[in-house]
């Protein structure tokens, strides 16, 4: 045969394999029976904590293909894919880094999404949880999360959680361009945001993950998350700068039963409604007091009971919550009631305990009054709806035609706790919702402030007590303690006479010393998460009120 025929041949078979992507892995064969090279999928970004992560393992999970690349001293990287489609996850390791990010699904075949604090944020606000776990199992029904309309939500809500700490007004977190701070480089504006991020989460006190966790546990409010991240003091982990609503029942100035103050943590400074100021001194193991006598005592988590002496033998009790907006929604449920209440004004309070549901609109369904442990009898008429209050929290009108003030405090593992003020100083009321209890472990130790409120809305004197649960008995659902003062021994049974409460029966005990030492019937109910129980005498021929502050 002529060479140069052969070498035409040759050429032309050449031109042919190269033309359908000859025998290489990335080929894929249509219907017709040829051969098309898959489109590869670029994803690039930064990684950055506020400075660069440099040196960074990145690895990529997308709806088909993966794959792996290492950040460079800017922090930048550039993953691609062949074959490669969206939605995608991105997990960036260090040496003390270990953070996500994602892009949604869509077309295109190049994408950017830095990952950083702020992504992952949003991540976990996308899929509702931990990305850790998106990222370890991202099957077809996860990949449905990563959509368009549910990122842009996500960082909606990330930006309204984190406004007055970092403003991320008009930025995407995600795909805007982030020039990292490194070396001699200066961070653009997105890197000023991971600065400012970083900065809020040391000043109160809490790391990245502590953060995620608690914005992803309310979907319905970023309350919880605005109160954890704002600065806390450095001796106790419950006070953090802010607002507050201080409601005290005894107080017959209405300005001052229901008011708010602000609170510096770095100062330590009060700032009341009309101007004036008070500087607390701390007293060591989350107590707090003012020159005016008043002490606080602060739960973890940031509930706080007051006590202020008026006089040489009356002192008052004010419940403090920071003050948060939750959605009336929020409040849908069946709830415990303990109140302390007057019958007329000036007369003397007196405990009670009622249910209550409420629907998502605030609208009473059922209520009913409740004695010791008798069954319940059903209210044959209704409050008036709760509505939004002008001052903060929410309101409704009683059967009589009184106005009563309900303000609603939400913890950072999203349970709920209410707090009504009656109206003309006739008693307060405080709520949980019945959910059921569970027993504690043999060998728990709780040790809190303790405290009861008389007939006449005065306070005892607080001791500070110590138990240590005995014994359990899960056939009863009870369990016994020993108080370390003095060596007595109670018992308690839970979700009784309801779901969320605990019955303890009248008895005695012996102690220490040989002697013996007697206690009342009472009902106690836990708020929950809140550091803070309440209990409510039952026995006819007693009346008290009593508050319990667990210490940190």
């Amino acid at each position: 045969m002529n060479k140069k025929l052969i070498f035409a041949t040759a050429a032309i078979q050449a031109a042919l394999l190269a033309a359908c992507g000859g025998g290489g892995s990335d080929s894929s064969t249509p219907a017709d029976g040829g051969t098309t090279t898959p489109t590869a999928l670029t994803i690039s970004g930064t990684a950055a904590t506020g400075a660069a992560i440099a040196g960074g393992k990145i690895d990529v999970k997308c709806a088909a293909g993966t794959g792996t690349a290492t950040t460079i001293a800017d922090g930048s990287y550039t993953v691609t894919i062949s074959g490669g489609t969206l939605p995608c996850v991105m997990h960036v390791t260090a040496s003390d880094v270990d953070l996500y990010s994602l892009a949604e699904g869509g077309s295109g075949n190049a994408v950017r999404a830095n990952i950083t604090p702020l992504s992952q944020l949003v991540a976990a606000e996308v899929v509702g949880g931990n990305p850790a776990n998106l990222f370890a199992n991202f099957d077809a029904s996860a990949q449905t999360l990563l959509t368009a309309a549910n990122v842009a939500k996500a960082i909606t809500t990330v930006t309204s959680a984190l406004s007055g700490v970092v403003d991320l007004t008009g930025i995407d977190p995600l795909k805007d361009s982030l020039v990292a701070a490194n070396g001699s480089t200066t961070g653009n504006t997105l890197d000023q945001k991971l600065d400012a991020l970083k900065a809020a989460l040391a000043a109160a006190g809490i790391t990245l993950a502590d953060a995620t966790t608690v914005l992803v546990s309310s979907p319905d409010t970023s309350a919880p998350f605005k109160t954890l991240l704002q600065p806390v003091v450095s001796t106790c982990a419950g006070l953090r700068s802010g607002s507050y609503r201080s409601l005290n029942p005894n107080e017959t100035d209405p300005a001052w039963a229901n008011h708010v103050f602000t609170f510096d943590a770095g100062t330590l400074n009060v700032k009341f409604f009309d101007g004036t100021s008070t500087t607390l001194t701390d007293a060591g193991n989350c107590v707090f007091n003012t020159a005016d006598g008043t002490k606080l005592m602060v739960s973890k988590s940031g509930a706080i009971v007051a006590l202020t002496a008026v006089s040489a033998t009356q002192t008052e009790a004010s419940v403090v919550i920071p003050e948060q907006t939750i959605p009336l929604s929020a409040l849908a449920g069946t709830w415990n009631v303990f109140s302390y209440e007057r019958d007329t004004a000036g007369a003397l309070l007196k405990p009670a305990t009622t249910t209550i549901t409420l629907d998502a609109t605030g609208t009473f369904t059922a209520g009913s009054d409740c004695v010791g442990l008798s069954a319940c009898t059903a209210w044959t008429a209704m409050p008036g709806k709760l509505t939004v209050g002008d001052a903060g929290g929410f309101q409704f009108t009683d059967t009589d035609g009184n106005t009563h003030k309900l303000f609603a405090f939400k913890t950072g593992d999203s349970q709920l706790s209410l707090y009504v003020l009656d109206a003309n100083n006739m008693g307060f009321s405080v709520a949980a919702k019945q959910v059921a209890l569970t027993l504690p472990v043999v060998g728990t130790v709780n040790k809190f402030w303790d405290f009861t409120i008389g007939s006449g809305g005065y306070a005892s004197t607080v001791t500070d007590t110590t138990t240590t649960v005995q014994a359990v008995d899960t056939t009863a659902a009870s369990y016994t303690r020993v108080r370390a003062l003095d060596g007595r021994v109670d018992g308690f049974s839970i979700n009784k006479p309801r779901d969320g409460l605990r019955y303890r029966a009248a008895g005695s005990s012996a102690t220490t010393s040989g002697g013996t030492v007697n206690y009342s019937e009472i009902i106690s109910m836990p708020l929950p998460s809140t550091g803070l129980s309440v209990y409510v005498s039952v026995a006819a021929n007693q009346n008290f009120f009593g508050v319990s502050v667990n210490q940190p």
